[in-house]
């Protein structure tokens, strides 16, 4: 009878894929504006929620004895919102995806599903605070309020955001009534190409005014008192991102700035596991069904940055 060897060793491809981890590609992986002073939150349970607000009064002057009693009515109105829901499911086959990678690749998948998670979050908050928001008194229907109307101000840096039109931000911020103490903490949203302006902005580099290092970081950490979030952005005739959390158009970008509280925000997590396939043979599904849903508190606190593509 002739003999036989079998080698129990691996070939090289099959070597390559017994790793620990799959290689992620670039991608952002978390929420930017999730754990920032920007973002108040409303109760998780329930798909509506109503957020109720009061306007402010002022004293009236009196020069008699025994005056009158001054009476005024108070502004009462209610925003609300109704929560989105976004969901995704992978299917993986035991024998192709598992077997055959010599890898189980759920926990990959799962952190992928996170990954996506955190930056819709983020993109709905930005929508949220340049977008309409349904306004009303308690007793009467909502009505759809576009953000020019709630108060929210576009401050035009088509030439380029420099050390000028970030002032001019503050500048709208405290005529509208928010001293430092309400702006301070402000983000300040943008993307790569509005860091390359500001890098070029002397006031925010040089430390004759600022205490910082950004030209050996080469990023721009904070523009004034605001602190910067930075996101993908597309750049006319290079690189054009498919998905953008700042919205763009064919030439203009909306870079946002959110005061503390700025965007009140309900989320709930319906499902994020794993388990048998009902339809599959030998089959897994990773599924995530986020609830969530965000408005803008008061147009004041924000304001909307026009950049160029």
């Amino acid at each position: 009878m002739p003999s036989s060897t079998i080698s129990p060793s691996l070939d090289q491809g099959q070597l390559q894929n017994f790793n620990d981890s799959f290689f992620q590609l670039a991608q952002q992986e978390k929420s930017r504006l999730e754990s920032s002073a920007a973002v108040v939150y409303l109760p998780s349970k329930g798909k509506v929620n109503n957020m109720a607000r009061i306007g402010r009064l002022e004293l009236v002057e009196v020069n008699t004895r025994n005056p009158d009693k001054q009476f005024s009515d108070y502004a009462l109105d209610n925003r609300q919102l109704t929560k989105r829901r976004f969901t995704l499911s992978v299917q993986l086959d035991a024998k192709y995806d598992i077997n055959e990678l010599i890898k189980d690749p759920t926990s990959d998948i799962l952190k992928q599903l996170v990954n996506a998670k955190g930056r819709t979050i983020d993109r709905v908050i930005v929508a949220a605070a340049v977008g309409a928001v349904l306004t009303g008194s308690p007793d009467a229907a909502l009505t759809s309020t576009s953000a020019a109307t709630d108060g929210v101000i576009t401050v035009d840096a088509s030439a380029g955001l420099t050390y000028e039109k970030v002032q001019e931000v503050t500048q709208n911020f405290i005529n509208n009534d928010l001293g430092y103490e309400l702006i301070k903490g402000s983000v300040l949203c943008i993307t790569g190409a509005e860091n390359t302006d500001l890098m070029s902005e002397v006031e925010f580099i040089s430390n004759d005014y600022i205490s910082g290092s950004p030209v050996a970081d080469g990023v721009q950490m904070k523009a004034g008192t605001y602190q910067i979030v930075m996101f993908a952005g597309s750049v006319t005739g290079g690189i054009t991102v498919t998905n953008p959390i700042l919205p763009e158009g064919t030439t203009l970008r909306d870079c946002v700035v959110l005061a503390p509280e700025s965007v009140a925000v309900s989320m709930e997590i319906g499902k994020l596991d794993v388990s048998k396939s009902a339809t599959k043979v030998n089959s897994n599904d990773i599924t995530i069904d986020l609830w969530l849903n965000a408005m803008r508190t008061e147009g004041a606190r924000v304001q909307k940055v026009q950049t160029t593509i």
